[in-house]
């Protein structure tokens, strides 16, 4: 039901966007897209509905994990690293599995980690995970290097482009300029701090509720992957999604394959 109502209210604010005007915002899973979409909300002074059972018929913010497209009238799109993406998955995905040797697992748990014997045995695991995400991404259309190809693709004028690790180093700046793209007018700077203190990383993870718990949230921390990919998953990575890497000016060059030691230092859930 919830699905079939979120694709009926992406379906209605695209084909009617002056009766419906709604602001999209989308990124690849785990790209910080609920985050934009929280900070937007409140900038904007619209409401951001989540998990409607009804499609959505009113001026609002809505989220989803949809590439780009050519008819949306006016939105957000979230870039974030996609190493750090795929490893923030990855450790949702496993928190979700209970503890103990063989575990029993769901189908979607089975495809993606085939070879899991228990939580503390992920020697090999995570590689296995990251080629499952580049070849069937769960909750995705798209790999991340797709997604993010789709952006530059469609070329959709009326989409703002951020980074992720923008909003972490310089909020202000990175959320008055998505402001501005989607108002046509500065950004209020009170407004501005008044969201990024309200939707705050940290305090958003000691909050109740299914989209704040520690295990949904993890420690969102840029750079992360360098602790968990293995050279047999940068050489995966970089092969299908090497090139949007650089053009995201994530990395210069694929050199950053050859850096990644045999052995992550910390291969575990933290």
């Amino acid at each position: 039901m919830r699905v079939a109502s979120h694709n009926v209210t992406w379906l209605l604010g695209t084909r009617f966007p002056t009766l419906i005007p709604l602001v999209f915002v989308v990124g690849y899973p785990k790209s910080g897209s609920t985050w934009v979409a929280q900070l937007v909300s409140h900038c904007l002074e619209l409401p951001f509905p989540r998990f409607s059972l009804l499609p959505i018929g009113c001026p609002a913010v809505v989220l989803g994990h949809k590439r780009v497209w050519k008819s949306y009238p006016r939105g957000v799109y979230v870039v974030r690293d996609g190493r750090d993406a795929i490893v923030s998955q990855f450790f949702f995905q496993l928190s979700q599995i209970p503890d103990g040797d063989h575990p029993q697992l769901t189908g979607l748990q089975r495809r993606s980690f085939p070879n899991l014997v228990n939580k503390a045995d992920l020697d090999g695991v995570f590689a296995d995970f990251v080629a499952r995400q580049l070849i069937n991404p769960i909750a995705a259309h798209a790999n991340w290097g797709n997604h993010v190809r789709s952006y530059f693709e469609v070329a959709n004028p009326n989409m703002s482009l951020v980074k992720y690790e923008d909003l972490h180093t310089d909020g202000e700046a990175a959320l008055a300029r998505v402001v501005t793209d989607l108002t046509g007018e500065p950004a209020d700077p009170d407004r501005i701090r008044e969201a990024l203190a309200r939707f705050k990383f940290g305090k958003q993870s000691t909050r109740r509720g299914n989209l704040a718990s520690p295990a949904y949230l993890r420690k969102g921390k840029a750079g992360d992957w360098v602790n968990h990919f293995t050279p047999r998953a940068a050489e995966l990575f970089d092969r299908a999604c090497g090139d949007m890497l650089i053009k995201m000016g994530y990395e210069p060059d694929h050199a950053w394959v050859e850096s990644v030691k045999a052995t992550p230092p910390i291969l575990a859930a933290t």
